[in-house]
C-alpha cells in the first residue's frame, strides 16, 4: 500500500482494496464517484489519475487516514486536532466527494436498504443516472444498495447538476459531449429501474427526463441532435409502456408517436421494434402476434441480437398460445441469437435479457403448448433463476407460469402456492402486466375445490377488476 500511495498508482491502490477488503469494483466506484468501467480501466492500467482534485476525492471516498493522505501527497485532514476547513472536492459529475458514501457506509447500507417503493419520486432521476453509469449487470441487491445511499442530502447533490444544466443550456452552443453522455446514461438507468420500481414511482422521473431532452433538442447542433433524438426515443418507448401500466392510454399513445418521430430523426428504426414489443404485452392472441411481427420488421439484417432474441421469444410465446408447434423452432432461433448477443452493450432496453429471463420464456412457451414432457425441466430452470436479487416483476411472471405448470401436471397444492407468490410479487411492484398475466390461471383456480384456491381466486379477481373484465 505504501508503494501504491508513494507512486500515486490508483490502479494498484484499487486492486489492494479489492483484494484485502473484499470490495467490488462497483462499490469502489460508488465510494469515489467513478463508474464501474472506469474503476476497471484504472485497475487494468488502461488509465491513470493525474489531477489533484481526483486524488483528493479518492482519498475522501475510501476514508484514508492522514498518514495515507500525506503519503499520496495530499494535505492531512486534521492539524493539531483541528479539522481542516476546505471546500468539498467536486466529482466530474458535480457530486462533492464529501457527500458520496464511503466503503464503510456502503457496507452499513446493505443491512437496512430502502425498498424500491420507499424511494421518493425526486430521487428517481438521481438513482437512474447512477445505475445507468454502471457497466455491469445491476441485480436487485445492488439497486437497493444504491437506493439506500440516496439520503436526502446525497440525492440533492446528485440532482443539482441537472437543475443547473437546465438553466445553463439556453442555447445549443452550451451542449457538449459530457452532457449528452449523462442523458444517455440516465436513459439506460431508467430502463434498468423499470425492473424494480413501481410504475407510479418511475413515471414522474421519465416525464421530467423527456422534458429536459425536448428542451435540448430545440436547436441542438447536428453532431448531437441524432444522439439526443435516439435517447429521447428510447425513453419514450419506456414512458409509453409505463403509462399503459398506469392505465393512461392517451399518454401511452402520445409517447408512441414521440418514439416513432425520434426513431426517424435519429436514424435508429430499431427503436420502433421496442415500441411494438411493448405493445405485444398489452395485447392477446393474434393481435399480440401481429405486434411482435411488426416489431421484427425494424430489426437490421445483422446485429442487435439481444433485441432479436427477445422478439423471437415473444413470438414463440404467442405461437404457443395459439397452439402452433412452430413455437419450438422460434425458441431455438432465440437461443442462437442470445448466444451471439451482448445485452448490456446493445440497447437501453436490452439490459433485462439474461439466462434467467430466457428460462422464463422457455417455461412460458412450454406451458402454453401444454407440453408436459418439457414443463418439469423448464420449471426447474426458471425457478433456479429466481433468488432474492431477482426483479419482482419477473418473479410475478415466472411464478404464474410455474403455477400453471403445476396445475397441468396435477399438483394443485403447489399450483396454489406459486400463484399466491405471483400475486404478492405483482402487488409489490404494482405491476398491471403481472396481474394481467395472472388471469391465465383463474380458470385453473376456479376448478379447484379447496379453501386456499377459492380465497386466492377471490383476491385475484378483486385486483384484476380494476383492469377490466376477468376471463374466469
Amino acid at each position: 500500500m505504501l508503494t501504491a500511495l508513494t507512486n500515486r498508482d490508483v490502479g494498484h491502490l484499487f486492486r489492494l482494496v479489492r483484494q484485502y477488503a473484499g470490495v467490488s469494483q462497483t462499490r469502489i466506484g460508488v465510494a469515489v464517484g467513478f463508474s464501474q468501467g472506469k474503476v476497471s480501466e484504472y485497475m487494468k492500467g488502461k488509465a491513470q489519475v493525474t489531477a489533484l482534485d481526483v486524488f483528493d476525492r479518492i482519498a475522501e471516498g475510501l476514508g484514508m487516514p492522514d498518514p495515507a493522505r500525506m503519503t499520496l501527497g495530499l494535505a492531512p485532514r486534521v492539524i493539531t486536532g483541528t479539522p481542516l476547513a476546505s471546500a468539498p472536492i467536486p466529482a466530474r459529475d458535480g457530486t462533492p466527494a464529501s457527500r458520496l458514501p464511503s466503503v464503510e457506509q456502503v457496507d452499513r447500507l446493505v443491512a437496512t436498504p430502502r425498498q424500491p417503493d420507499d424511494i421518493p419520486a425526486g430521487d428517481v432521476l438521481a438513482l437512474a443516472w447512477i445505475v445507468g453509469r454502471l457497466d455491469s449487470p445491476v441485480d436487485r441487491r445492488t439497486m437497493l444498495l444504491l437506493a439506500a445511499g440516496l439520503t436526502a442530502e446525497a440525492a440533492t447533490s446528485a440532482a443539482a447538476p441537472w437543475e443547473r444544466l437546465t438553466r445553463a443550456l439556453a442555447g445549443p452552443q452550451d451542449l457538449d459531449e459530457d452532457t449528452v453522455e449523462r442523458l444517455e446514461a440516465r436513459t439506460i438507468g431508467l430502463h434498468r429501474l423499470e425492473y424494480e420500481l413501481p410504475a407510479s414511482a418511475l413515471y414522474q422521473g421519465l416525464t421530467s427526463h423527456l422534458n429536459e431532452l425536448s428542451a435540448l433538442l430545440q436547436g441542438a447542433p447536428g453532431r448531437f441532435r441524432r444522439r439526443l433524438a435516439a435517447t429521447a426515443g428510447e425513453a419514450a418507448t419506456l414512458a409509453s409502456w409505463v403509462a399503459w401500466d398506469l392505465k393512461k392510454p392517451a399518454q401511452s399513445v402520445a409517447f408512441d408517436r414521440v418514439s416513432a418521430l425520434a426513431a426517424k430523426e435519429s436514424g435508429h428504426p430499431i427503436i420502433q421494434a421496442c415500441t411494438y414489443a411493448y405493445k405485444a404485452y398489452a395485447l392477446e392472441g393474434r393481435l399480440a402476434l401481429d405486434a411482435v411481427r411488426q416489431a421484427q420488421q425494424f430489426l437490421p439484417e445483422q446485429g442487435d441480437d439481444a433485441t432479436r432474441a427477445w422478439l423471437l421469444c415473444l413470438e414463440a410465446e404467442q405461437l404457443a398460445g395459439l397452439g402452433d408447434p412452430q413455437a419450438i423452432e422460434r425458441l431455438r432461433q432465440a437461443e442462437e441469437a442470445f448466444d451471439r448477443a451482448r445485452p448490456h452493450r446493445e440497447r437501453a432496453w436490452t439490459r433485462f435479457l439474461d439466462e434467467g429471463r430466457m428460462a422464463a420464456f422457455q417455461l412460458s412457451t412450454h406451458v402454453r403448448l401444454g407440453d408436459e414432457a418439457h414443463v418439469v425441466s423448464a420449471t426447474q430452470r426458471a425457478l433456479g433463476s429466481i433468488d432474492q436479487n431477482t426483479d419482482q416483476k419477473r418473479t410475478a411472471i415466472v411464478y404464474t407460469d410455474v403455477a400453471q405448470a403445476q396445475f397441468q401436471i396435477g399438483d394443485s397444492t403447489a399450483g396454489v402456492t406459486y400463484a399466491r407468490r405471483a400475486l404478492e410479487s405483482a402487488q409489490r411492484t404494482e405491476s398491471t402486466w403481472g396481474l394481467q398475466h395472472l388471469g391465465t390461471i383463474e380458470k385453473a383456480l376456479a376448478d379447484q375445490r379447496d379453501h386456499g384456491a377459492y380465497e386466492l381466486l377471490g383476491d385475484l379477481i378483486s385486483k384484476r377488476r380494476a383492469l377490466g373484465s376477468s376471463p374466469a
